[in-house]
Formats: structure tokens, sequence, C-alpha cells
């Protein structure tokens, strides 16, 4: 009965903060990425490109985009929508089972109060710092088509470690008794030892037209904004919804079923 609940949960919790995300996705991040799209140069068509956009590469994967020509990619306009929509329909149900989890396992193991709806929104809150703010620290930052990126397995790497270490020191810092809370610090800063904090000092792009690296530094510095709203938007539904469903509808008492 509690894994269906979980399960259950999930789908709704995720079906919110997907939607509502993709609403602002649509909104706010796809008319800078449709935009930058129109300056990238002629040879990507066959080279590829690498770049960030889109809902889960908001969230902090900062995922590679290899353009090949034998691949299949939605169609612009309601098909690419569409696909979208549901690439972030089930990122929040992701999200969503991994912190329903998490939340239960914290009301089962622990002896902190018990979470709800606005203690969820801390959690949300964990979750941007985790996900976005730690990997951005790094200079890992959400990027427009067309940006010449920094080797992918370093960037997948080091946006791995960041928010492992961020989520450990976090919980670390909570969880710990007052003695041992320096070892949260510890994890927190380790990927800045090992990394630095300058992976991408600046954004370098493909199309080198004075005029083209002018919009494209523009529209940078935008999505880099947007991408900052939409994934705490994205966040503090999912935290807030988690613990709210948390709070009244999974049992802890229920019998398994």
């Amino acid at each position: 009965m509690i894994f269906r609940n979980i399960i259950f949960s999930a789908v709704i919790v995720g079906l919110v903060s997907g939607i509502i995300y993709g609403l602002f996705q649509q909104l706010q991040l796809s008319p800078i990425l449709y935009e930058a799209e129109q300056y990238e140069v002629k040879q990507q068509a066959v080279a590829g490109h690498s770049h960030t956009g889109g809902h889960h590469q908001n969230l902090g994967s900062h995922d590679h985009h290899q353009h090949d020509t034998n691949a299949w990619s939605p169609e612009d306009g309601t098909e690419r929508i569409f696909w979208t929509m549901v690439a972030n329909i089930l990122t929040g149900i992701s999200f969503a089972l991994v912190m329903l989890s998490l939340m239960l396992l914290h009301n089962l193991k622990t002896n902190k109060p018990k979470l709800n709806a606005v203690r969820g929104l801390a959690w949300g809150i964990a979750g941007v710092l985790a996900i976005y703010v730690a990997p951005g620290l790094m200079g890992l930052q959400a990027e427009v088509p067309g940006t010449i990126s920094l080797s992918y397995s370093l960037r997948q790497a080091s946006w791995v470690i960041s928010v492992i270490a961020a989520l450990t020191g976090i919980a670390a810092l909570y969880y710990l008794p007052l003695k041992y809370k320096g070892l949260g610090i510890i994890f927190a800063v380790t990927p800045y030892i090992i990394f630095g904090t300058s992976l991408q000092t600046e954004h370098t792009f493909k199309n080198t037209d004075p005029a083209a690296i002018a919009a494209l530094t523009d529209l940078t510095q935008q999505f880099v904004t947007m991408t900052a709203i939409g994934t705490a938007l994205f966040f503090l539904i999912l935290g807030f919804s988690s613990g709210y469903v948390v709070k009244r509808y999974i049992k802890l008492d229920a019998q398994p079923g």
C-alpha cells in the first residue's frame, strides 16, 4: 500500500511540477533558445554542437547535444512543444520519486520534525542549491545553442561531483550532531578544491561574427537568469507538493500490499 501510494503521489507531484515548469519554459526559456538557434553557423548541421537547454538540462545535467543527420528529433512547433512537455513531466516524476522516498526515510528514521508542505519548501531550496547553485559556482551554467563548451566528460564529471558533494554537505549540516557538522562544510567545498571555481570563465561561440557574438552574449545572460528562476520554481513546487502529500496521503502505519 505504501509503495503504491508513493508511485501515485510521485505521478501527481511530477505532473504538477512538470507542467508548471513546462509552461514557464515555453514562455520564458524557449524564445531565448529559438532566437539563439538563428545564430548557429551552417557547419554545425554536420559537425554538431553542444549546449544546454530545455528542462532536464536546466536542472543541471548540462547534456551534450550532438546534431546527427540520421538521428530523430521533433519538428519545430507543436511536436517540439509536446515532447518537451513530456520530458518535463517525466523529469518531474523522477525527481518526485526520489524526494518522496527521502522524505519518508526522514520521517521514519530521524527525530527531526516530520515533514509537511512548509518544511517541504526547505527541501526544495536544498534542491536548488545542490542542483543549480553549486555547479554554477564552478562555472557550469546554462548555455544557449552555439556555445563552445568544455569537454562533455569533464562537465558531466564535475557536475555530478558538485551535486553529490552539495547534497551530502547539506544533509550532514542538518542531521549530524553539532560536533560533526563541520564535515558538511568539508563535503560541500571538496569539488572546488578539485576543480576550482572557473571551469568556464567566459562564453565563446562558434559564430565569430561580432554582431552574433554580442547577441549571443546577451541571450546567454538572459538564459542564465531565466534558468535560475525556472529551476527555483520547479524545486519549490516539488518540495511543497511532496511535503504536502507525505503529510496528508502517505500513511507510514499502513500495511504493505
